[in-house]
């Protein structure tokens, strides 16, 4: 079993903004979680690190543990997934925001919430995605059912 990736770990796409598409500060929670599965369907680590962090800054800013393990975790399970942005709520927590998200490997289906969160320097950012809930996206016994988002 794999834990979530809590302090901060992170599609059909639509196009990007051009700042985003350059690498820069994403505007909004939903496009910071659509960029982070994108950099991660990419193998783009480093974009990866610039799109996840806290309320303080992007992981390049903070130190985050064992940030590099984190991310390759992330990217595997996020591997040729699809997902597509339902829609965003007010999170627990002043300054964040939960993304609900469903992702897609083939018709295997699994809707999760992504908690991201406003940074003044680095704009919105990834803080928690919850990767035990996407397991079943690449088992052999694919299962299509909802889950939600544990917090972090």
């Amino acid at each position: 079993m794999v834990p979530f990736i809590g302090l901060a770990a992170g599609l059909l796409f639509s196009s990007a903004s051009p700042l985003l598409a350059q690498g820069g500060n994403a505007a909004t929670a939903s496009d910071a979680v659509k960029e982070y599965i994108r950099a991660a369907s990419d193998s783009n680590l480093s974009r990866m690190e610039e799109l996840f962090g806290t309320d303080k800054g992007n992981s390049i800013h903070i130190h985050v543990a064992d940030l590099q393990k984190r991310m390759v975790i992330t990217q595997a399970y996020l591997a040729r997934v699809s997902a597509r942005i339902m829609g965003e709520v007010p999170g627990a927590k002043n300054h964040e925001k939960d993304v609900t998200t469903e992702l897609s490997v083939g018709s295997c289906r699994v809707v999760t919430s992504v908690t991201a969160v406003q940074s003044a320097k680095d704009g919105w950012l990834v803080r928690n995605l919850n990767l035990d809930q996407l397991k079943d996206l690449h088992g052999p016994t694919c299962t299509t059912r909802p889950t939600g988002n544990t917090g972090g």
